[in-house]
């Protein structure tokens, strides 16, 4: 063997080596999960709201897995258009079937992940395979449109609040005769007084609640 053959054949054995060390560490660092035991479920919304397949997929808010596809598909039974989620989850995560699953947040920047809250039948566990019903998101436009609403029946609400006092502030209403009419808190004044007097009557004449008094006899 030359010393050219002998130098191509070690530079040869250099990258082959080198390949194997990238290849090994980018499987490391990445912790794929087809190295992995495990199975796959699907979980069907009605809106998926932005998840994307590598989401990773938590259970009592610990990662245990991630979203493998996602199909939009016509269910005919409901005549809607809706989304089959695939998950993969670790070999040994046992979800209870009557599970919440539902579209989550995480962190400022958006990113979704399927947040899945344990149900309380471990009698009957999530198969691989199997397909469960989740909770759909609220989209943005949907909480937009309900906060305007809010928002309009808020200035209104404040609007019949600002006539009101105004009326009052004019003297209108029962209110507002109440408040700034003298003659009608002169009559309220008088009728306190009167029942004043009568209370105090009935305390030094108790006997008067059960005993009608006696009509003087009318002189012809």
């Amino acid at each position: 063997m030359t010393a050219k053959s002998r130098i191509e054949l070690g530079v040869g054995i250099f990258i082959v080596v080198g390949l194997i060390i990238l290849v090994s560490f980018v499987f490391l660092i990445s912790d794929f999960q087809f190295i992995k035991p495990g199975y796959q479920f699907d979980v069907v919304f009605g809106f998926a709201n932005g998840l994307r397949e590598s989401a990773p997929s938590r259970f009592a808010g610990v990662d245990i897995g991630e979203v493998k596809a996602l199909r939009v598909f016509y269910d005919p039974q409901t005549l809607k258009t809706k989304v089959r989620v695939r998950v993969w989850v670790n070999e040994d995560s046992r979800i209870p079937s009557d599970s919440q699953v539902w579209i989550n947040t995480l962190g400022l920047l958006g990113e979704k992940y399927l947040e899945i809250i344990p149900g309380e039948d471990y009698n009957a566990l999530v198969k691989a395979g199997d397909t469960i019903i989740g909770q759909d998101p609220v989209a943005m436009a949907e909480i937009t449109e309900e906060t305007k609403k809010l928002v309009l029946k808020i200035e209104q609400a404040a609007g019949g609040l600002n006539d009101l006092l105004a009326r009052i502030h004019t003297g209108q209403g029962t209110l507002g005769k109440l408040v700034y009419d003298e003659t009608v808190y002169q009559n309220i004044s008088a009728v306190s007084g009167d029942l004043k007097e009568l209370t105090e009557d009935l305390k030094r004449h108790p006997w008067k609640l059960f005993f009608k008094p006696k009509e003087k006899p009318v002189k012809k």
